[in-house]
């Protein structure tokens, strides 16, 4: 994974990355401190990577170095990968706490726990086939939270005959 330690960014966040929300695509992050494996806890992670996955491939837009932090319950620790991840769907971790998943879904970026240090790529790539097939119903749950919402029920109401 050679083009991994290519990529660099100065993006102050992930929506710097993508030019905007397409309901087409997922914005996924990694944690990971080399790219290749989910080996990290996420307020611990030394680094996120950033792929765009679509029905018709994936590529990686970007990537973000952490320094090293205590793992002493210090909420601040939080705040930099948060603001970093505005803009992602979804973020893969080998752990993560409560308050940090709680402040994620409020960011509207579905956290996912996996366990083992799966390959990258192999994520990856299964978000791929899911895109181009049947997504799954954690998948289907993030695109209908991406999906443009149709507020039609005035219009609705609109055309209806009124007497008073």
């Amino acid at each position: 994974m050679s083009a991994v330690a290519e990529i660099t960014t100065e993006a102050q966040c992930v929506a710097d990355l993508t030019g905007g929300s397409n309901p087409d695509e997922l914005i996924v992050a990694f944690a990971s401190e080399d790219g290749d494996m989910v080996e990290q806890h996420f307020g611990s992670a030394l680094g996120f990577f950033v792929y765009r996955v679509t029905s018709s491939g994936s590529e990686l837009i970007g990537s973000k170095a952490f320094g090293k932090e205590k793992k002493d319950g210090n909420e601040d620790k939080l705040k930099p990968k948060l603001a970093y991840l505005v803009g992602a769907d979804m973020v893969y971790v080998a752990s993560i706490g409560g308050s940090a998943t709680k402040q994620l879904i409020a960011l509207g970026i579905t956290p996912v726990e996996v366990k083992g240090g799966p390959d990258v790529d192999d994520l990856v790539a299964e978000l791929h086939s899911e895109m181009a097939g049947e997504p799954g119903v954690m998948l289907k749950r993030v695109l209908m939270q991406k999906a443009p919402k149709e507020d039609s029920r005035f219009d609705d109401m609109d055309d209806e005959e009124w007497s008073e």
